[in-house]
């Protein structure tokens, strides 16, 4: 992958958090070349002055994606730059490694440049180390003062070292991804900012408790706070759209609508006509006459300290996501001449949007098509703000978008190729895979069982239907791994019992009710041994997944209905618990309890699928909880699609996600105005709809 390039980083800074340095290589024409790097945790690539691309695609501890990425220059002398950080610090979206680079310059063959000999290495200071999280499950705030230097300043020459036992480097599957410009030729409102010390500020927004452990720095110590002084300021809108450039003097702001929420990097051009403060702040859900920010926990701001005279013509470095964005100059004045996104996102120029002959179906269609770009650009992320993390579970539904649009698997392949490199340090129990992954998460080594479960029934999908680059011996240790983990925790019946850590059914009182016996986690077990079956052949393994549904069936069901759990009484007998009905685990039995649905037994069941449950339920039913939307509204499509009932599919799609679209351009974590409204999984729906569309023809 590489013939010359040696892998180096800066020993004064390699494992601390949050530091910047730039490579930099000064070369002749470039014709027919290309740059081949690996690194982490990210960089950015500029060729004279001009941004390349963004990288690496993220992968497991000890191993790393190797980018390759065209060069051609008619300039007689060009002067490539690769911008690097090193954030160190846990979270859900990297593995925890130092800081290093590895890279080459390869012309008609020939290296004629690389790590180790050509590239100089420099410290700018211009990027502020000491800021807040973004959040937990990301980095740090971009924070960044150009009054003295920029990011391509060469006054800090650092010294380079070679890295002892370096990431090996392994090849890309993922497709490059598509960078273009988003601009908005005017703001859509303007005024001016008064301070209000009474105004409410969420200071603390992060879903862990941030230790030492974490990495975050005394918030007392960091010198610079943009996203409360936000939250301070009272916005007084003076006038509506105005086209660019605008001039923003001390305590006067813009509000930018994009008019659906776009991902990738923030780009700004503004002539600096005083010592300046400016402010970018940015949010999923805001409005055109008044910014706020979400209600995720994210700290969705970037502050940039400018001097006179300077013309500040940059990319944030990290990609963002954004419907609403607010510029305010906190001291100082500039005139802003353009601001918008330069995207990071799957490609689907090549994509065909098919009519559904449906206008609400059609704007679902482009919504889900338009998230799943959010959300797969090296692997499947959860969302492209908050977290930008690789779930399982997820990715099971994901998946089957991506085969949906594009018949192939390569942005599969690294997701799972990432699992089964994965190398447990005794984090934990022997056999276990992480939640999500590539990260390095937590201190007690959470994970959630039933997680595991659904990266065995993707792998069973991906080999034996998608047809995906790796064959299912690739897979059959981390499988195997997995069974015997599983195997501890089955009681006398064959069912699994108390299974540790992290149970998650759905997100709705199911989550309450996974000890002791979980029925919804059984039937997913009886699903998960055949098709452990359905790869290697194994009859053992289809004989217990009919014993395991057969068993579960008969202690959850009561004629009726499918409960969801059972207890040890004070005699140590299981006892079903006959209070705790879940509308989820009802679709868990039909989907992988191997039950007959023809059986008159089950008529009372179905009806409640067809005629009263729903994406709306179309009568109360206190006595069974109502579904959430993960899993809940996936598995509920997953089991009218077995059921044939396309229509009824249908229409909970434009049900739950009808209005979505019209509102964001994107599908939403949550049905209700919360969380992420640019989730992954919910990109599903495309390959549902295509599915119905087919059969219902």
């Amino acid at each position: 992958m590489f013939d010359k390039a040696i892998a180096i980083t800066i020993p004064e800074i390699a494992t601390e958090p949050n530091v910047f340095a730039t490579f930099h290589a000064n070369l002749n024409k470039l014709e027919n070349c290309e740059l081949r790097i690996c690194a982490h945790s990210f960089y950015q690539i500029y060729l004279n002055g001009k941004f390349i691309a963004f990288g690496p695609a993220r992968t497991a501890k000890n191993y790393a994606r190797t980018d390759i990425i065209p060069l051609n220059s008619d300039e007689p002398k060009n002067e490539l730059i690769i911008i690097l950080v090193g954030y160190n610090c846990r979270c859900l979206s990297t593995v925890l490694q130092p800081m290093f680079i590895q890279a080459e310059v390869v012309a008609n063959e020939k290296v004629i440049a690389y790590t180790g000999k050509d590239f100089n290495a420099y410290t700018p200071i211009c990027k502020v180390q000491k800021t807040e999280r973004y959040s937990w499950q990301r980095h740090y705030t971009e924070i960044w003062d150009f009054r003295n230097e920029n990011i391509f300043s060469t006054s800090r020459k650092a010294n380079i070292t070679t890295v002892k036992n370096p990431p090996k480097p392994i090849y890309r599957n993922a497709p490059y991804p598509n960078y273009s410009e988003v601009l908005l030729p005017a703001v859509c409102s303007k005024g001016k900012l008064l301070l209000n010390n009474n105004r409410p500020v969420r200071r603390n927004l992060f879903s862990g408790t941030m230790t030492d452990y974490w990495v975050r720095f005394n918030p007392a110590k960091n010198p610079y706070n943009p996203h409360e002084w936000i939250q301070l300021q009272e916005q007084i809108k003076e006038s509506n759209e105005q086209k660019l450039p605008v001039t923003l003097k001390e305590s006067t702001y813009v509000i930018f609508d994009f008019n659906r929420i776009e991902t990738g990097f923030f780009k700004i051009i503004a002539d600096v006509l005083e010592d300046t403060e400016l402010i970018v702040a940015f949010s999923e859900t805001s409005t055109r006459d008044e910014f706020s920010f979400s209600n995720m926990n994210v700290h969705n701001v970037i502050q940039y300290n400018l001097k006179k005279g300077d013309e500040l013509n940059c990319l944030s470095f990290e990609p963002y996501t954004a419907k609403f964005a607010i510029v305010a100059v906190k001291t100082g004045s500039i005139k802003l001449n353009t601001f918008g996104i330069k995207t990071y996102e799957f490609d689907t120029s090549h994509i065909k949007i098919p009519d559904c002959k449906d206008e609400t179906l059609n704007a679902v269609y482009k919504g889900g098509l338009r998230t799943f770009a959010h959300n797969a650009v090296d692997i499947y992320t959860d969302c492209p703000s908050r977290e930008r993390a690789g779930w399982l579970c997820d990715s099971y539904f994901t998946a089957k978008t991506e085969y949906a649009l594009t018949g192939n698997t390569r942005v599969e392949d690294d997701f799972l190729e990432n699992y089964v490199l994965f190398k447990n340090a005794g984090e934990y129990p022997d056999g276990m895979i992480p939640m999500c992954f590539p990260s390095d998460i937590e201190e007690s080594g959470k994970f959630i069982p039933q997680w595991s479960m659904w990266f065995i029934l993707e792998v069973e999908d991906y080999v034996n239907n998608r047809k995906g680059k790796f064959r299912k011996e690739f897979f059959k240790e981390k499988i195997s791994g997995l069974l015997s983990f599983y195997s501890k925790y089955e009681n006398e019946d064959g069912l699994l019992e108390k299974l540790p850590s992290w149970n998650f059914v759905e997100w709705s009182k199911a989550n309450e009710w996974t000890q002791d016996v979980n029925y919804p986690t059984n039937f997913l077990y009886a699903r998960v041994l055949h098709a452990v079956y359905k790869l290697y052949g194994d009859e053992n393994y289809l004989k217990k997944s009919i014993r395991i549904a057969q068993t579960a069936t008969k202690q959850s069901f009561d004629g009726e209905l499918f409960y969801d759990h059972a207890v040890r009484n004070t005699k140590g007998e299981l006892e079903l618990v006959k209070t705790d009905c879940t509308e989820i685990c009802q679709y868990y039995a039909v989907l992988y309890a191997n039950i007959d649905l023809s059986d008159k037994k089950y008529v009372y069941l179905l009806n409640l699928i067809k005629n009263v449950f729903g994406a709306i339920r179309k009568k109360t039913m206190n006595d069974i909880v109502e579904i959430n939307a993960f899993i809940g509204i996936y598995l509920r499509l997953e089991a009218l699609l077995k059921l044939k009932e396309y229509n009824l599919a249908i229409q909970d799609i434009k049900d739950f996600f009808g209005h979505m679209e019209q509102s964001t351009g994107t599908l939403w974590e949550y049905r209700q105005e919360k969380g992420s409204k640019d989730h992954g999984f919910a990109s599903y729906v495309i390959s549902v709809i295509e599915e119905c569309v087919k059969n219902s023809k």
